[in-house]
């Protein structure tokens, strides 16, 4: 059997190899290494009898290969199982983003898979026939209300969490001891602000290859290369709800992590006014609440915001217009850089758990720059609300115009190199022999990445 027939013979795909390499690199085999047990026949090439015979069949028919029966060469993929602290956010989502270089252990990335060895650098001589930039946002999203109530050393019982309150509510501690703990109106929002986020990120830099000091393979914007796998009922909006309390316990531990001053609590308690506790004008003024279940359930919107749809044309994996043989050694230099601050920014504000805002976690974030976190409105200019109990007195209310936000969901993204590795003699031998390597660039349309 012929060299090239017993290649393609052999390039079926695998699936649980492919997939093995996410966690130890196997040791080289016919298989995937071209070059293994094939000498080069210089002898034609001296001889002028044409091409290097075997050299050239089996890099064609590995270059014919469907991308998905070519093996991950490299692959590297962070998992944020939520909003990143802003030094995290600083760190590997500045003006660069280099997932290959950075090692198994990045700065607030929750869980890394890598196949490197060596940071950054190619473990092995290989011809790159492919690459993939995967993002895949948590599939599902909603927004829960609540509030934003003290973390406290020892626990304490939960108080009430009502829809709304008032300062009256708060200062005559009508939910808790004021001057022992706070409350702030809070939301809470899963996966939609990583789904936001993954699209500014491809839009807001471009995907560059560099390899040494002038051989550049690609610079263009990531979002022609960038791919969102499919999730259940992709993109679909529905009346279906799911309860809460896990999504709410999960970003809780996650704010923890972070030294959070404040955990999240979903509504219980319905405000149905106030009333005044003495007789007349002058008595202390307390809200009036009832308990409630409504909230413990939201409507949930299942296949994430539909990033997919807005990468229509891009497959899971691209092809290299030229494949590029690129030595063990040389770094990478595969990286995602800033193109359009704009979309680079709003992408960061919302990685970020607080929101960019330099502030304690959870942000309260006021409606204005010139709003202050505060009760709004004064005894001069304010609503009145009338009392439940007899007499009806007008009362002055305030409310907080500012709300705590807190974020959950996950958000991996991947970026990987497809192809084959090639046998060190077959390497050692075009390099050392011009003539022969130059025929067999010709012979199969590969390029030569020079360190």
């Amino acid at each position: 059997m012929s060299v090239s027939k017993k290649i393609a013979a052999e390039m079926r795909p695998n699936t649980q190899r492919t997939r093995s390499r996410l966690i130890q690199r196997p040791s080289p085999d016919k298989k995937r290494t071209l070059g293994l047990g094939a000498p080069i026949n210089e002898m034609r090439i001296e001889a002028g009898m044409g091409a290097p015979g075997d050299l050239v069949e089996a890099i064609r028919a590995s270059l014919n290969a469907p991308l998905y029966t070519m093996p991950v060469i490299e692959q590297v993929r962070w998992t944020m199982d939520g909003p990143l602290a802003a030094d995290s956010v600083a760190r590997n989502f500045g003006t660069e983003i280099d997932l290959f270089g950075s090692g198994k252990n990045p700065a607030g990335i929750a869980y890394v898979e890598t196949t490197m060895a060596q940071t950054g650098q190619l473990q092995c001589n290989t011809l790159a026939c492919a690459i993939g930039f995967h993002i895949e946002p948590d599939p599902i999203q909603f927004t829960v209300e609540g509030n934003a109530f003290s973390v406290t050393a020892t626990g304490i019982p939960a108080p009430a969490s009502p829809d709304v309150f008032t300062k009256n509510d708060f200062t005559n501690d009508c939910l808790f001891d004021h001057t022992k703990y706070t409350m702030h109106p809070a939301l809470l929002e899963w996966g939609w602000w990583a789904n936001y986020a993954a699209w500014h990120l491809v839009r807001g830099y471009d995907l560059r290859w560099k390899i040494g000091q002038h051989t550049n393979i690609m610079d263009e914007v990531l979002r022609h290369t960038a791919y969102m796998p499919p999730n259940a009922q992709e993109g679909s909006a529905s009346s279906s709800e799911v309860d809460t309390a896990q999504f709410i316990r999960r970003v809780n531990n996650h704010y923890a992590e972070l030294g959070a001053a404040l955990n999240f609590l979903p509504i219980n308690f319905l405000r149905l006014g106030s009333e005044n506790q003495s007789a007349g004008v002058g008595g202390t003024n307390r809200g009036v609440f009832k308990p409630t279940r409504a909230f413990d359930k939201v409507g949930v919107t299942f296949g994430g915001g539909d990033l997919r749809s807005m990468l229509k044309g891009n497959s899971e994996f691209r092809s290299l217009t030229v494949p590029y043989l690129i030595e063990r050694g040389i770094p990478i230099g595969l990286v995602a850089q800033t193109c359009d601050e704009v979309q680079a920014a709003t992408m960061r504000e919302y990685l970020a758990a607080d929101y960019g805002y330099d502030s304690p976690l959870p942000p309260i974030i006021s409606p204005a720059a010139d709003i202050i976190d505060d009760y709004s409105n004064t005894a001069a200019h304010g609503p009145n609300e009338l009392t439940l109990d007899a007499p009806n007195t007008p009362v002055l209310q305030q409310v907080y115009p500012t709300r705590a936000v807190y974020k959950g969901g996950d958000l991996k993204i991947s970026l990987l190199i497809k192809g084959f590795e090639v046998d060190n003699d077959w390497v050692n031998t075009l390099n050392s022999n011009t003539i022969l390597r130059n025929a067999v660039m010709a012979e199969t349309g590969i390029a030569w990445a020079q360190p």
